[in-house]
């Protein structure tokens, strides 16, 4: 079972969706996640469950043991929207799994036990919903900078473009990489360069016949060389056995 869920306003502008997924028995024993630049929260809710935890910007694929995987569920933040739920900076989450108890003391395990009580996975996902509500508070937006490159860098994530959109927002590239860190987790340039390969991911995951020069061209890379090394510098494999292995979730490989 997989559910989505979809929060609307106060928590809609921060957070993209809630999950919640259950299986028992995996026919496979590990997945490869490949990097998605989105920011999570992730509640293990198995009866003997680890520890929650916070899931920072990644550039790196990690590896997941799912055959110790009963019932998790989680949020997944928008670009810059974990900020205000965290009295650390995005930046100090990259590429860093993190206790929650590290950044919300006790309040973790209180959470996760009512999560653990609720009945049927949609109560949990409202109950979830409930407590970032409240956490959020009034919470400030983004810096207006770090909106409008959001914004650009959604309609075309090229990273030449990372200067100039720094000067359109009236800073300089130092402060605007810096308000950027601090914000969203990584800077612009590492995050345009994730985008892209997302979009790469996303385009060649119907398994239908690629034509990697193409897609390299629309990507904005300099050649079909330049995007299988960024590919494999994400991923870890390479486009071709990305697009032969099988994989349960869109960024997820199975490896065994």
């Amino acid at each position: 079972m997989y559910l989505q869920w979809r929060p609307g306003p106060p928590l809609a502008p921060y957070v993209e969706m809630l999950w919640f997924w259950d299986e028992s028995g995996a026919t496979h024993r590990q997945e490869r996640v490949l990097p998605n630049a989105g920011f999570q929260l992730i509640i293990d809710l198995a009866p003997r469950p680890g520890p929650p935890v916070v899931v920072g910007m990644r550039s790196k694929y990690s590896i997941l043991d799912t055959a110790s995987l009963q019932s998790v569920m989680g949020v997944v933040f928008r670009p810059g929207g974990a900020r205000p739920f965290f009295d650390q900076p995005a930046d100090e989450f990259y590429n860093r799994t993190v206790l929650l108890d590290e950044v919300w003391s006790s309040a973790s395990g209180k959470l996760r036990d009512r999560l653990l009580e609720a009945t049927g996975p949609v109560a949990k996902l409202r109950l979830l919903e409930a407590d970032l509500k409240r956490r959020l508070g009034e919470a400030a937006e983004p810096h207006r900078a770090v909106r409008y490159a959001l914004g650009e860098f959604a309609r075309s994530p090229l990273v030449t473009r990372t200067l100039e959109v720094a000067r359109d927002a009236g800073l300089s590239r130092r402060r605007f990489a810096e308000l950027f860190r601090e914000q969203v987790g990584l800077t612009p340039k590492l995050y345009c360069r994730l985008r892209r390969f997302r979009h790469v991911v996303r385009r060649t995951a119907s398994g239908a016949p690629v034509n990697w020069a193409q897609v390299a061209l629309d990507g904005g890379y300099y050649d079909q060389a330049h995007m299988a090394h960024e590919f494999r510098e994400f991923s870890g494999i390479s486009p071709g056995a990305w697009l032969a292995s099988e994989r349960p979730f869109l960024n997820h490989v199975v490896i065994d």
